[in-house]
């Protein structure tokens, strides 16, 4: 969220004969303080629905978009990307009528930033679809086109965040080298460290600088991921670990991995081929031949 309450003017602007000189009512500023510690606290759902609350009391329309923009950032924290997509299209329509010359400056006013924090929105909507490509796109423009919205106190903390996401992105283009400088220096929220250390060490893992690797995959998995994407850490760990020559922890992470595994996440013969060699390899016959049926087996499985 940016860190200021709708219809509240920067410092900077505070003398400017063109910025609106309107405030929030007390009560209203009331809610969206409560929705915003809300928000910071974790409780997406209770602030999303403070925030729809405030909508309906919210009578002016830049107002009221800004407070819809909002929204969107706790769907996509609920991971309700459908539902974040249609409020960010409904959100970008009504802001192109509001405000038909978008223009960069120094200062927060909503007939300036609003369009900022929409094409944010979209950056964000977009990578939580995984259509990477489009967010890059989207990330690219809106730095080029607001350099001087970027920079004010109020998109300190968006900025920061576009940097890492920039990462993230690139991460899943598989843009490695480009990747790795882009995370070595992001400075990532506190929500965002678990899956920073993971592209972090995705990268290291890519770029085949294993011990790093190794230490960034571990520490996603201790500051919490996604069953899914633990599952995955996991893969990637046994595969570092078999590069640096330890077969005993590599089939371990193979065996952490399979715990959880689903065919969505993990290409499940190439994890059973796994097993079965690293157990061969430690002389467990028995489970080398149990994995081996276990990857005939999810092989006749495939579609042909």
């Amino acid at each position: 969220m940016v860190t200021r309450r709708p219809g509240e003017k920067s410092r900077k602007c505070a003398a400017s004969p063109t910025s609106r000189d309107r405030i929030m009512n007390p009560a209203d500023a009331r809610r969206f303080h409560d929705a915003s510690k809300k928000y910071k606290d974790g409780n997406y759902l209770q602030a999303l629905k403070e925030l729809r609350e405030l909508a309906k009391h919210v009578r002016d329309p830049l107002e009221k978009a800004e407070v819809h923009s909002h929204e969107v950032i706790c769907l996509v924290e609920l991971d309700e990307i459908t539902a974040a997509r249609q409020r960010v299209d409904e959100l970008n329509r009504n802001v192109r009528s509001l405000v038909s010359q978008p223009v960069d400056g120094y200062e927060y006013d909503l007939k300036i930033s609003l369009p900022v924090e929409v094409r944010y929105l979209e950056v964000r909507v977009a990578f939580a679809e995984r259509k990477a490509h489009e967010a890059l796109r989207l990330l690219d423009e809106l730095v080029s086109r607001y350099p001087q919205q970027l920079s004010i106190a109020e998109f300190r903390e968006i900025c920061h965040q576009l940097g890492t996401l920039r990462g993230f992105i690139l991460g899943e283009l598989g843009r490695w080298e480009e990747a790795e400088p882009q995370l070595e220096s992001a400075s990532p929220p506190e929500k965002w460290k678990a899956p920073h250390a993971y592209y972090l060490g995705l990268c290291y893992y890519e770029l085949r600088r294993y011990g790093r690797a190794k230490q960034k995959l571990t520490e996603a998995i201790e500051r919490g991921l996604t069953s899914n994407l633990e599952s995955h850490v996991h893969y990637i760990l046994g595969l570092i670990e078999y590069n640096l020559s330890d077969i005993r922890a590599a089939k371990r992470q193979f065996e952490l991995c399979a715990r959880d595994a689903d065919e969505s996440s993990i290409e499940m013969p190439k994890l059973w081929s796994w097993l079965e060699t690293t157990s061969a390899a430690l002389g467990h016959f028995d489970e080398a031949e149990k994995y081996h049926q276990l990857m005939t087996h999810s092989l006749t499985k495939r579609p042909s």
